[in-house]
């Protein structure tokens, strides 16, 4: 079964990687895993970008989820 690594900061590398059936399980795992990080930051997004980038175990880009904050300028 092939491995997918999935990688929010690339000063922390994910090294152990989850073993998934294919780049569309990878895909479902990625949107569920961001789903849960983004809860458990509490609203407290502290870049302008949030970005988890998938890739398989030859290091070939598999995807991307990109979540940004815009806010209205201050009055």
């Amino acid at each position: 079964m092939p491995r997918f690594f999935f990688n929010i900061d690339s000063e922390r590398p994910d090294t152990e990687g989850v073993e998934l059936a294919d780049s569309k399980k990878a895909r479902g795992e990625a949107i569920r895993a961001a789903g849960e990080m983004l809860r458990d930051i509490d609203g407290h997004l502290t870049a302008k970008d949030w970005v988890m980038v998938v890739k398989d175990e030859g290091g070939e880009f598999v995807l991307e989820l990109r979540f940004s904050v815009r806010e209205a300028a201050a009055p």
